[in-house]
């Protein structure tokens, strides 16, 4: 663990090398960098020329949209830590959702897991203010020049999530840093008041098959409602320079939902009647139209000078082992998320050059004249109309270790393994 005078040395280590390599010369605004997992141009495209996606749609007239290319296997984990580091999977360590717990059974992978430093972890050296909430892989939470809400706090504290994936108990290690958030943010996330004017898609639970769990579904709504409560709290208070929130509903409603939009491959009906077709494909629509109003209220704290990026992982298809999932992504049909940035300096690219999940770190230190790594496999976007040569660089951001609050489990552990189970995700070896 780093004494804070040494923490402090990194820190003006960073914005030296900023300096010397060219980069950092202008101050710039904040960075808000939005996941909504499991998003898809298969369905956002068609809804951003009907004019159903309005936030979205502004982030893309005043900037850039397109495909955001994943890499199999494609699994989640794995490529949320990719979007966050730069580096694929074997450099950074986190292969799948879970790993041998060495007794023969598993155990989540951790943030522990994760081999180097994060964005939020280069941006907190620099200096900047940093907000994490819900991303992917951050229990234990790490010690950042902010707040850091763990992806294990929904999971394990919040009634409405306990009910989905089992959950129960105290957690018995820190799920906020610092931890003096802890019971003010769990205790927001028990509010029940609407975020946006879009109402639950699944409130009439009559209109679906009883195999959609329309009840489940809406505990998806309502969790990505918390989520946004708190990074909007965090955000009023805190003012970040990087503010990064995970919204993980669509993915999770597009498993039951996918089939409606597109039958299975054999050419069945799939189990939905027509009726229920219908109801199904619309409400998986109004999931869209709900994250991006969710998008509009967590934006609206950022102007003209800051950069607002939203991304997904991977899309999806149909088709799946289990007669209730009708949507799945497990092949290159699958491979392509979607990515909308806006904000100075973002413009349409002259070329054509496929942007990757490993490009997204990049491109934001780039912007914020920060060093971006030698060792990392991404490179700054081809929409980001920087110089090249203007771009700071260093050899590596991984200099020091990364100070964690513990390592004593959450008490969600079983139950997100158990959660990840029903939906098939443990069942393919993802170790590659």
């Amino acid at each position: 663990m780093l004494r804070p005078h040494e923490r402090l040395a990194s820190c003006i280590l960073v914005a030296v090398l900023a300096m010397a390599c060219g980069g950092g010369s202008e101050p710039r605004g904040r960075v808000l960098l939005i996941g909504i997992d499991g998003a898809s141009l298969k369905v956002a495209r068609p809804m951003l020329r009907k004019g159903e996606l309005p936030n979205l749609a502004a982030i893309a007239h005043q900037g850039v949209y397109g495909p955001l290319r994943s890499h199999v296997p494609i699994s989640s984990p794995r490529i949320w830590t990719s979007i966050a580091t730069g580096k694929l999977p074997k450099r950074h360590g986190i292969l799948s959702f879970a790993k041998d717990d060495g007794d023969g059974g598993l155990r989540l992978f951790l943030s522990s897991d994760r081999n180097g430093h994060a964005l939020w972890n280069i941006v907190s050296d620099a200096g900047k203010r940093v907000a994490v909430v819900n991303w992917w892989t951050t229990y234990p939470v790490e010690t950042v020049n902010g707040v850091m809400v763990s992806d294990h706090m929904l999971a394990g504290e919040v009634q409405g999530r306990r009910n989905l994936t089992g959950a129960s108990g105290t957690a018995t290690g820190p799920i906020v840093y610092p931890d003096d958030w802890e019971k003010r943010l769990l205790a927001l996330a028990e509010v029940i008041q609407p975020v946006t004017d879009v109402p639950d898609p699944f409130s009439d639970a009559s209109s679906f098959p009883e195999w959609v769990l329309p009840e489940r579904m809406s505990e998806r709504y309502r969790n990505d409602e918390r989520v946004t409560r708190i990074a909007l709290e965090v955000d009023r208070e805190l003012r970040p320079d990087l503010l990064m929130v995970f919204l993980p509903g669509i993915d999770r409603v597009s498993h039951r939902l996918w089939g409606a939009l597109e039958p299975p491959a054999d050419g069945s009906e799939g189990p939905f009647t027509p009726a229920e077709r219908d109801a199904s494909a619309a409400a998986l629509r109004r999931y869209y139209a709900f994250t991006d109003a969710l998008i509009g209220e967590l934006s609206k704290s950022f102007g003209p000078e800051d950069l607002v990026m939203v991304v997904s992982d991977h899309g999806f298809e149909a088709g799946s082992s289990m007669i209730f999932l009708t949507g799945d992504h497990k092949t290159v049909n699958a491979l392509n998320g979607v990515i909308f940035a806006s904000g100075p300096d973002i413009v349409p690219p002259k070329d054509k050059r496929p942007v990757s999940v490993n490009d997204v770190t990049p491109t934001i230190l780039a912007w914020l004249g920060l060093p971006v790594g030698d060792d990392m496999q991404g490179r700054p976007a081809s929409f980001l109309a920087v110089d090249a040569s203007q771009i700071a660089r260093v050899a590596s951001h991984d200099t020091h270790p990364i100070e964690r609050l513990g390592d004593a489990p959450s008490g969600a552990e079983e139950s997100l393994l158990d959660h990840l189970r029903s939906l098939g995700y443990l069942e393919a070896d993802d170790s590659e």
